[in-house]
């Protein structure tokens, strides 16, 4: 480009520039405001939107009336027949109908994780299916894709209130779920956003002494014993308090515990992604699905708790962990909630339609069994009310933009608590159906949530039936 052509290029910017009024300072955005509701484990197995029951209507409404609803889908949408059963052991496959997505857009839901325990229970073909359902449905959605860039990349959802961005991963799920980067020969592998778990057995010294001296005679006893040298030539020599027992690392110690950590490099291609999210968004939710707890169920593991605070730190607006099907309690993070569990959501896995033959044989029935609700029976949820009950947040947040190219700066400033309950006590064809619990019923839910946020910090009032989380 010439002198004159680069100036007269100058020029014309400098016209754009003034009659657009961006020839000065860019003026930052217009505050905003903006409601993010989140809902935990969707496995549809009937229809709810032509039923008239005033509590379902009751919670359409209140995840319709927020600007963005997220939620767990823990299941494969697909036809019977159009995937092929993954080989599972006693965890059972998930199977519904397409219709589940536009059951999702009918109760208000926009963006979903799909990583979970369940993601290739049909192999790669249900897999498409669901994402192929979601994307028709208009529903966006994170966590498992064609390859691991894919299943680790932001979802966004375009919502009346500005863009909200999604991660989503998993810390429960077998390890053939887990998707695959591409290489320049190879294509990547189909599955979902791993967190890996690993996680050591420490034993007190004198039990460790004993499986070390076993791990040593289970060397021998499978043939390998003439090639150990070249074993740990590739994986490296062991220090003295460390060994091997199956597929455990097991270490001496001062007493019997698990160990556990996210492997790093999923948690830096997980908060990684947070980050984007955080430059193209003006909210960002990050979840995960994980059934890991700490000596009791409603308690999750420290591992996955810290997980959560970091995609805080890396700029997510709030944390969903979903999967262990029971309420967990509420942590307040930098200002921020991580929700450690919100209980189940429409919870119909009974009605779902079928199992593979190794499927019922796994819970002790004939292969050929027809009836789904036989292998439901097997499955101990119903006896227990707490799988029955759950929440739903309502989030607001408030920010505006810093700069043109700017992260968005958020700030919660109210948390809301909707208890819900999905029919203990029911029959197969109306359990599991969310209704907006009331009275006695939601002053239990609440609660019990209340009691199990105190080791976090974190203080709920309650009144007329919704809980409010006391902010800073």
């Amino acid at each position: 480009m010439d002198r004159r052509a680069f100036l007269k290029t100058l020029t014309q910017a400098a016209a754009v520039a003034a009659v657009a009024g961006r020839s000065g300072p860019a003026r930052a955005a217009s505050p905003w405001k903006m409601t993010v509701a989140a809902v935990g484990d969707y496995i549809p197995g009937r229809r709810l939107s032509q039923l008239e029951d005033p509590g379902l209507l009751a919670v359409a409404e209140l995840l319709r009336g927020a600007d963005c609803t997220w939620a767990n889908c823990e299941t494969v949408l697909a036809e019977v027949g159009e995937a092929y059963p993954a080989l599972k052991g006693f965890d059972p496959h998930l199977l519904s109908p397409p219709w589940g997505a536009d059951e999702l857009a009918w109760l208000g839901v926009d963006v979903v994780g799909t990583a979970n325990n369940h993601t290739m229970d049909w192999g790669d073909r249900g897999l498409f299916s669901t994402l192929r359902h979601l994307d028709r449905a208009g529903i966006a959605h994170s966590g498992a894709g064609v390859d691991l860039a894919r299943a680790a990349a932001p979802a966004y959802a375009d919502t009346p209130a500005g863009r909200v961005g999604a991660v989503n991963c998993s810390v429960t799920f077998l390890d053939f779920f887990q998707a695959s980067t591409a290489h320049p020969y190879v294509p990547g592998r189909p599955g979902l956003n791993p967190a890996k778990l690993d996680y050591k057995v420490q034993l007190p010294r004198d039990v460790f002494a004993g499986i070390k001296a076993l791990a040593g005679e289970a060397i021998a006893l499978s043939g390998w014993k003439r090639y150990e040298k070249e074993i740990f030539a590739v994986l490296g020599e062991l220090p003295e308090d460390v060994t091997f027992f199956g597929d455990d690392t097991v270490i001496a110690g001062d007493r019997f515990d698990y160990l556990m950590e996210i492997r790093p490099a999923d948690l830096t291609r997980i908060t990684e992604a947070v980050a984007v999210a955080r430059n193209n968004a003006r909210a960002v939710i990050a979840s995960t699905h994980a059934h890991e707890a700490r000596q009791d169920l409603s308690r999750a593991e420290p591992a996955v708790e810290a997980m959560a605070r970091a995609t805080i730190d890396a700029g997510a607006d709030l944390f969903v962990a979903a999967g262990p099907h029971i309420l967990r309690g509420v942590e307040i993070y930098h200002g921020k909630p991580i929700f450690h569990s919100l209980g189940n959501f429409v919870f119909q896995y009974e009605s779902t339609p079928g199992l593979p033959a190794e499927g019922y044989a796994a819970f002790g029935l004939p292969p050929d069994t027809i009836d789904r609700s036989r292998a439901g029976e097997k499955i101990f949820y119903y006896r227990y009310p707490e799988f029955w009950r759950a929440l739903i947040p309502r989030v607001t947040l408030e920010g505006a933009a810093t700069g043109p190219n700017e992260p968005q700066e958020t700030k919660v400033t109210s948390i809301e608590l909707f208890p819900i309950t999905l029919g203990f006590g029911e029959p197969i064809y109306r359990r599991g159906i969310p209704t907006l619990a009331k009275g006695a019923e939601a002053e239990e839910i609440l609660r019990e949530v209340a009691t199990l946020s105190e080791p976090y910090g974190t203080r709920i009032t309650i009144r007329d039936g919704v809980g409010k989380v006391e902010l800073q």
